[in-house]
């Protein structure tokens, strides 16, 4: 799973019946937000200080993991030059979106494994690697929460204690405090991964 925040923490969680997995894997940058996924059982890769890719491989006996999560989406950074890259081909509007986890995803996948793109993405991106999409049969697939249909089992397996999510809400704040709670989120402070305002 590639991402920090609530999409990805959620979509993380093995306690979510239905959605079982064999291990889990985040990979995030930021210190605090390190934390969070280990609430739930999930190992952290820190991309600015690990070769993801190899240490995915060496998780799974070479071959990669079955499902990838990108949840990042636009804003995603990677170390070395691809992020100036398309730093740059944003400022000069020749893509909108910076993919470099949904692209790392889809190398580090399996061959005929399912990447899916969870991630907030607006417009185009650059250096899509469709042969390596096609060439491992991988299945891809995107979509962003569709509430109708599960908003409801959502809540009903939150009330019936199923599904956990405390763990997400790290600064319960009043409503008056918002500004300050967005700055909290925004630039990271005091570990702030979900401002959850109250009135």
């Amino acid at each position: 799973m590639y991402g920090r925040e609530f999409r990805g923490l959620s979509r993380s969680s093995k306690r979510s019946k239905g959605f079982q997995a064999s291990s889990d894997s985040a990979i995030v940058r930021f210190k605090p937000t390190r934390r969070q996924p280990q609430k739930i059982g999930a190992e952290t890769l820190n991309y600015e200080k690990t070769s993801v890719d190899d240490a995915l491989r060496e998780m799974t006996g070479g071959q990669g993991p079955d499902v990838c999560i990108e949840a990042i989406g636009l804003e995603a950074h990677s170390p070395g030059p691809q992020l100036f890259y398309d730093w740059v081909k944003q400022q000069t509007y020749l893509q909108t979106d910076r993919p470099d986890a949904l692209r790392e995803a889809i190398y580090a996948c399996r061959k005929g494994g399912t990447v899916f793109a969870l991630g907030v993405f607006v417009g185009l991106v650059d250096k899509f690697p469709m042969g390596a999409l096609m060439n491992k049969g991988l299945t891809l697939r995107g979509a962003q929460q569709h509430g109708e249909r599960y908003i409801p089992m959502l809540l009903e397996r939150m009330a019936a204690g199923e599904l956990k999510t405390s763990h997400l809400m790290t600064h319960p704040l009043p409503l008056d405090d918002g500004p300050r709670g967005y700055d909290m989120f925004k630039n990271k402070i005091d570990g702030c991964v979900r401002a959850v305002f109250q009135p």
